[in-house]
């Protein structure tokens, strides 16, 4: 578990991603640095409401959040990686995606850039123009549909960015 978490924090988006069931935030917090900024939201189509924890991470600048419900992890959330040179980073090939859904940055509408590997427990958020990759999620391995329903942060990308600039803070 402490290899994926690793993995995930240093936006490795390899098959190996898909969260293990029963992950408590504790486990997670032995791996990552949570910090103090916390917040509330919905997942899913279902909008269910979810609390997110935000953790240490020097690969996402738009922020790294562990969504839970009652201290079980349900969903990691990377956003906007980027390597050591401060560079973008390309997203990886990972196969024909389970689904193509509908993601932004900023204010633009991306059809197709959110690739969905469920059975995987991965998902990836890509500008589909020049392959950077925007967000990496992980989750239990599911199926599109219930990813989709259940898992998928109702956020915008960059939404993270500036609630983390207004308080001051980097997650």
């Amino acid at each position: 578990m402490s290899e994926l978490l690793r993995s995930f924090a240093a936006a490795d988006a390899s098959d190996r991603l898909g969260l293990p069931a029963g992950l408590a935030l504790a486990d997670v917090g032995e791996v990552l640095a949570l910090s103090e900024v916390t917040g509330n939201g919905v997942l899913g189509d279902a909008r269910r409401p979810a609390a997110w924890v935000a953790a240490a991470s020097r690969v996402y600048r738009g922020g790294l959040r562990v969504w839970h419900e009652h201290g079980a992890v349900v969903l990691l959330e990377g956003r906007d990686p980027f390597d050591e040179a401060g560079r973008p980073l390309v997203a990886p090939e990972a196969g024909e995606p389970e689904a193509l859904l509908e993601t932004s940055l900023g204010r633009l509408r991306l059809a197709g850039g959110e690739r969905v590997y469920a059975s995987r427990g991965l998902a990836l958020r890509v500008n589909p123009p020049n392959g950077v990759l925007l967000g990496v999620l992980a989750f239990v391995p599911t199926t599109a549909d219930d990813y989709r329903e259940r898992l998928r942060p109702a956020l915008p990308p960059k939404r993270l960015l500036r609630e983390l600039a207004s308080q001051g803070r980097a997650a």
